[in-house]
């Protein structure tokens, strides 16, 4: 009962992150966490804030369960080595928070990851956590084409293209397996789509860490280029952490990613996407080669007398039919009204925070950051 009883309390203290980690009547969600903390492990994450915080703040907290410094700093550094928790260099000091469980905790199992871990990441996901993750608010991913070329009469900013985003970033740069990719391997379902594995891009401040600790290989700015181009011949949609600067690049398919293939069981699919086009098509020029069909990961286009028809409450507004249409009869149209992403991750959850809780709630929250208390 007790060791029950640490995972629970641990499941509510990440449910209360930016996304929430709810509780099923399955109780799939503490078997997530077993796979990840043992209870004493769990016993410690339950002093670790949403924020980044040093060793010794933590330690105030943990002393008076009578945790010395010494064994606090060993245990959240065995579970940052294992992607539980986070940990993050601070003017050359080690901080560490919890994360969520994604965008977060299941993406560290790269390289790591189980059979039985994703089995019942799968189960949660159908029994709970989908729900948490798709809203029709404020996404933690948003999805863009590869190229701010094949957008006509772009109203806004290079946010809205892959390689611009790569341009203009200061790097470092790197590629890491994808955990999902990973996981279909184990379940003896490989991917239908490439038999690529790194397919995950790091930008900036999430590649140095994972260079550092050998997850993921170092690229040079030519080289992220030519993933992105690959990652639109084989056809992954492009989606970046949903910010101006984004810190990572998703090249996702349908059957793996498990973003992709748990919103498509929703009911009007794109309006759970942060998005700014959509695909239309022209009749007169289209061939009826139907690569525009093959190439759709939402299985957003049917075929009407031989012309694709675009389904634009499945469309995400990807690019990848335009990208290889050899008549140009597909083009990709802008929204009415158009989605600026937040600035950077901090404004990214906090705008999530404000439209989960409220003015009020999320007042109270980042009080308590505003008075160094635990969140």
């Amino acid at each position: 009962m007790a060791r029950a009883s640490v995972y629970r309390r641990l499941q509510q203290h990440i449910d209360r992150m930016p996304v929430g980690f709810p509780a099923t009547e399955s109780g799939v969600e503490l078997r997530v966490l077993q796979h990840l903390f043992t209870p004493e492990e769990a016993e410690l994450a339950l002093h670790l804030s949403a924020l980044p915080e040093p060793l010794e703040k933590i330690h105030r907290r943990a002393r008076k369960n009578g945790v010395e410094l010494k064994e606090l700093r060993q245990a959240l550094n065995r579970m940052a080595a294992k992607g539980a928790i986070h940990r993050k260099e601070v003017a050359g000091k080690p901080h560490y928070s919890k994360m969520m469980l994604a965008v977060g905790m299941f993406e560290c199992q790269a390289n790591r990851l189980t059979k039985e871990l994703h089995a019942d990441f799968v189960q949660y996901m159908s029994e709970g956590f989908a729900e948490a993750f798709h809203t029709k608010q404020t996404s933690q991913l948003r999805t863009i084409p590869i190229s701010e070329e094949i957008i006509p009469d772009r109203k806004i900013g290079t946010y809205d293209g892959a390689r611009a985003l790569v341009m203009k970033s200061a790097g470092p740069f790197a590629v890491l397996n994808c955990v999902c990719r990973q996981g279909a391997d184990l379940m003896d379902q490989p991917c239908k789509q490439t038999e690529i594995r790194e397919t995950c891009l790091l930008l900036g401040d999430f590649a140095a860490p994972s260079i550092k600790s050998g997850n993921a290989r170092e690229l040079s700015r030519e080289e992220m280029l030519r993933l992105l181009d690959r990652a639109d011949e084989v056809g992954m949609v492009l989606q970046p952490q949903n910010t101006q600067d984004p810190h990572f690049i998703c090249c996702c398919c349908g059957c793996c990613c498990g973003v992709l293939s748990t919103v498509k069981k929703l009911p009007r699919p794109a309006e759970y996407f942060d998005t700014n086009y959509f695909a239309q098509v022209d009749g007169d020029l289209c061939t009826e080669c139907e690569t525009c069909g093959d190439r759709c990961e939402m299985e957003a286009i049917a075929y009407v007398d031989g012309i694709p028809a675009v389904d634009l409450m499945l469309c995400i507004g990807c690019g990848l039919c335009v990208s290889t249409c050899p008549s140009g009869a597909i083009t990709l149209a802008t929204k009415p009204v158009t989605k600026t992403p937040p600035k950077d991750q901090a404004e990214l959850y906090k705008k999530i925070i404000i439209e989960r809780y409220g003015p009020l709630g999320a007042a109270q929250i980042l009080g308590k950051k505003f008075l160094g208390m635990k969140i």
